[in-house]
This record gives C-alpha cells, sequence and structure tokens, in this order.
C-alpha cells in the first residue's frame, strides 16, 4: 500500500473517531441536561412556597387552602384515666410537635387547643392538660416554634429574624406559629376518637396572643381563653413595611373577628411579666361577649388552681359541656 492511502486512511480514521467523540459529547450533554431539568422542576422556588400567605388590604393575614393534613400519633401513656400520644403533623413542610391527652371516660371529647408561655415545652405545662383531662377535656398542647421543644425553627419572638424574612420574600417565624394552630385544628378534626366540632384556644402569656390571631382567622373555633396575655408591644417605628409585617400578626387587630365567639381573659394583680395594666387594655379593646378574671397574686402564664372553677365554668359556656 502506498504512503499516499495510508496517510488518507489515518485521515479517515481520526476523523470517524472525532466523530464518534462528538456524537458522545452531546449526548452526554443531553442527558445531564434533562437530569437537571427533571431536578430543577421539583425544587420548590421561594415564589411558590410565599404563595401560602398573603396580606389582605385590611393588614391581615390569610393563607392559601389548607388542605389535607398530615400526622401521626404515638402512645406514651396509657393510665386508667387517659391516653397521652405524642403528635407531630406538617405546617410549611416543618414537623410540628404536640401532646395529645385524651379523658377515657369521655366518648368524643371537645378539645382545647393549648399554647404554651414563652420557654414552656409541651412537656412542662403538664398541669394544664392534666386540668382539662380532669374536667372532661381532651388537650392538644403544642411546642411552639423555637421555644425549647422539639419544634425547629429560630425563635418565635425573634422579630428581627421575621422581618428579615419578610423582607426577602420568605415565610416569616410569626406567620409559620398562627398557621401551626391552624393545622393543630385540621388534626384535631381528622381524628374520629375526638369532637373536631367542638374546638377551642387556651394561650398561656405570649401563647395567648396567638391565640387571638388564629381564631379570628378560623371562625371554626369556639372561643378563646387566655392567661397572663396582652397585645404585642413593640418599639416604635415609622417604617410602612415594618408596620405591615407586624399588623398582620397584632391581636388587638384580630379582637373584632371574635365576635359571637366568647374572649375570657385570666390575670393575676401581681404579674411583672405582664401587667394587669397591659391584659387589662387589650381586654378593654376586645368586643362582647368577653369576661375578665382578676386573681391575687404574681402568678404567670401557667395553671393554677385559683381560677380552674372559673376556668371550667368559661369551658362549659365555649364548648357546651
Amino acid at each position: 500500500m502506498s504512503k499516499k492511502r495510508v496517510e488518507e486512511k489515518r485521515k479517515k480514521e481520526r476523523s470517524r473517531r472525532l466523530l464518534y467523540a462528538g456524537i458522545c459529547a452531546v449526548a452526554f450533554i443531553i442527558v445531564m441536561g434533562l437530569i437537571f431539568f427533571a431536578w430543577y422542576s421539583n425544587v420548590p422556588k421561594k415564589s411558590e412556597t410565599a404563595k401560602l400567605w398573603s396580606i389582605d388590604d385590611a393588614g391581615k393575614l390569610n393563607f392559601t387552602e389548607r388542605g389535607k393534613v398530615e400526622g401521626r400519633a404515638t402512645v406514651i401513656e396509657n393510665t386508667d384515666g387517659y391516653t397521652l400520644e405524642k403528635v407531630v403533623y406538617k405546617s410549611f413542610g416543618d414537623d410540628v410537635y404536640a401532646l395529645l391527652r385524651r379523658p377515657k371516660n369521655v366518648t368524643r371529647p371537645p378539645v382545647v387547643i393549648v399554647l404554651p408561655a414563652a420557654t414552656i415545652t409541651k412537656e412542662a405545662d403538664h398541669a394544664t392538660a392534666e386540668a382539662l383531662c380532669e374536667m372532661g377535656y381532651a388537650s392538644l398542647t403544642l411546642d411552639l416554634r423555637g421555644n425549647g421543644g422539639e419544634t425547629g425553627g429560630y425563635w418565635v419572638s425573634n422579630w428581627t429574624a421575621g422581618f428579615d424574612d419578610f423582607l426577602a420574600g420568605g415565610d416569616p417565624v410569626q406567620y409559620k406559629q398562627v398557621y401551626d394552630v391552624l393545622k393543630g385544628l385540621d388534626y384535631v378534626k381528622s381524628r374520629e376518637d375526638l369532637d373536631g366540632g367542638n374546638v377551642c384556644l387556651l394561650g398561656e402569656s405570649m401563647g395567648g396572643m396567638w391565640a387571638i390571631v388564629a381564631a379570628g382567622l378560623e371562625p371554626d373555633f369556639k372561643g378563646v381563653i387566655t392567661i397572663s396575655s396582652c397585645d404585642f408591644e413593640l418599639p416604635d417605628t415609622s417604617d410602612a413595611q415594618a408596620l405591615r409585617f407586624v399588623n398582620a400578626v397584632l391581636p388587638s387587630n384580630y379582637l373584632k373577628d371574635l365576635p359571637p365567639r366568647k374572649l375570657a381573659m385570666f390575670q393575676f394583680d401581681g404579674d411583672i411579666v405582664v401587667t394587669m395594666e397591659q391584659g387589662k387594655a387589650l381586654y378593654d379593646k376586645a368586643y362582647e361577649p368577653k369576661a375578665w378574671h382578676l386573681y391575687s397574686g404574681g402568678i404567670h402564664g401557667v395553671y393554677d388552681k385559683a381560677y380552674g372553677a372559673d376556668l371550667r365554668s368559661e369551658l362549659k359556656e365555649m364548648l357546651g359541656k
């Protein structure tokens, strides 16, 4: 074979190899592009998650349709008088943890959703749950976000972090907290062994503030009881965005949405965390029907036998039994 023909053969071979390499490279790029597209299409976009909440023209918080609740429960105590279950349900895609205490001597008991005070976990708030159980009510006690319990996130009273999320188009923990309460109601309604049509809220200190907002948004709650609660008191600001952010979860802005359901407020005159004057100021803004219960002492945001009988009376009026 001549030298010229050998050279031509080599050129053809090189061209063939280059063609194969090009085809393989293009195929690889196409495959990787399809894989990336499939992955990216399933990644939640900030604009998509932000659509879960909005603020209306009146400055109030609104949520989209909540949909079916995703929850599970595990029995951790089973006594002659009650069962205690650890409940986990989804809210904003996060796990919210709660304790469900259910009396055994009542068939399908009414339910009180309990929102503890700052730094009080669902386990630490057992006195309230035990008292409600003795009265014949089931209780779902939530771990508030970032409050020292199992529900994660930064602290619900971190308004600076919440405002940063608000400005960035994200989901402020304060708005998530309200939604957690609403999803708690959805979970109660999903249980056949509970009277999901007969549910009220009991909030202690900071929990009472969230309770008022949640009840203002959800008419299915039969009433609201607060222990040592007042309006949120934040530094004065002329920042329109900051005002819009805070006012969307300001308890006093939702008082007019409570009637005909009752608001019952419990307060101790020696409370130095939420003073009697602060509590009464919120009560005075509320609409009828409402009730103000004042006691001597410095108790703040926890259950005390001093108001046990009055609490039972208010619950009986709200829940009908």
